[in-house]
């Protein structure tokens, strides 16, 4: 590889050997990069470590345009064959959908309650543009270390077609996303791309996941109603996941039970987390939080529908308000509860802003009198 990169650079400084240039720009794309930027800067270390500051001779993001058409043809070659591996080859012909984005489409389904998991690749498609808007000024810096995590994560998709198992190549795909972002572009901006690469695993259905939560969120939400109606002086009568409100049945079944909802607002949770918050046990305190605040915004969804029937508006509590509670109670309850607890984690940062704000407004004002 350094043969390349020496090739490619005496080729361009003595304007001979234009095979040896072409050697150098077809061989590999890393050692072409690396060559790119010796070309455009004095030395290839960073300007910041000598003192002097060249930005207009940066390599960046947004300056990959200005790449020899062979450098783009490689970069876009390798994300043409990593597309068509995983959205389109077969590497599953026994299972539903054949490739990896087929079988996936199919297991995400509402039985399972992994319907949410469909959704995953349009928003981590748009949290790859916010990536690129926030890194398009940083300076591109190959590492071949990018290629430690690429070879784990293709090492996974083989192993799951060995073994006919897609998840562990759903396991993997986010080391190929890190992997090939951090050869290409460096540690700079592969740090912005790691949060919506692990995002890709809430599209993994987790077997037997909705089996073991389901039964037991089916009990707490019916008891805790029992208990919660019993004590405001509602006539109750409990009979397994099924209360009976004035002798008319109001059964908790495995879809009240909140494991959909639960499944979504996680997912809501983290990326809510990851953008609005800076230190990592912020983060994982507020996702953490949508675990308790589905809970609640579930039994409160379920307990509105004995109300409506203690008042005898049954048929519409287990019907209409049923279907749409989700949208206009669940959500909105649980959303809130989120910026709660945002707003409490940050409220000493909030007031000290307030404070510097406050205070700058002060000093603006005096100013201005002295002035007048």
């Amino acid at each position: 590889m350094p043969n390349c990169v020496e090739g490619h650079l005496r080729s361009t400084s003595t304007g001979a050997g234009s095979e040896q240039e072409e050697f150098g720009l077809w061989f590999f794309p890393l050692g072409l990069l690396n060559a790119e930027k010796s070309s455009l800067l004095s030395d290839v270390s960073d300007p910041k470590e000598n003192g002097d500051e060249a930005p207009e001779d940066r390599l960046t993001l947004s300056g990959m345009r200005g790449l020899p058409i062979q450098v783009r043809c490689w970069g876009l070659s390798a994300l043409v064959v990593l597309v068509v591996v995983y959205l389109v080859y077969p590497a599953f012909p026994t299972a539903y959908g054949k490739s990896l984005a087929g079988w996936t489409w199919f297991a995400c389904n509402n039985i399972n309650g992994f319907l949410h998991g469909r959704f995953v690749p349009a928003a981590f498609l748009v949290m790859i543009w916010m990536a690129y808007q926030k890194t398009k000024g940083e300076w591109v810096k190959p590492n071949y270390l990018g290629l430690i995590p690429l070879a784990l994560g293709l090492l996974f998709f083989l192993v799951s077609m060995r073994t006919i198992q897609p998840r562990v190549a759903l396991i993997g795909a986010p080391f190929v996303v890190i992997g090939l972002a951090h050869y290409l572009f460096g540690a700079k901006v592969t740090r912005h791309v790691i949060f919506p690469a692990f995002f890709l695993w809430f599209t993994i259905p987790v077997p037997g996941l909705e089996t073991l939560l389901t039964g037991r969120l089916q009990i707490l939400i019916t008891k805790s109603c029992y208990e919660v109606g019993q004590f405001f002086g509602m006539d109750l009568v409990r009979v397994g996941a099924t209360i009976y409100v004035s002798d008319s049945p109001v059964e908790v079944a495995n879809g009240c039970s909140g494991i959909r909802s639960l499944m979504a607002l996680t997912m809501i949770a983290a990326v809510y987390a990851n953008y609005t918050q800076k230190p990592l046990w912020k983060k994982a305190l507020l996702f953490l939080s949508a675990f308790p605040l589905a809970i609640i915004a579930n039994f409160l969804r379920v307990f509105t529908i004995l109300v409506l029937a203690q008042f005898g508006y049954g048929s519409f509590g287990t019907g209409s308000w049923h279907d749409w509670s989700g949208l206009l109670l669940f959500f909105p309850i649980a959303l809130m509860g989120l910026y709660l607890v945002d707003y409490l984690l940050n409220f000493r940062d909030r007031k000290r802003k307030r404070v510097k704000r406050s205070v700058k407004r002060t000093a603006k004002a005096n100013k201005e009198a002295r002035v007048e």
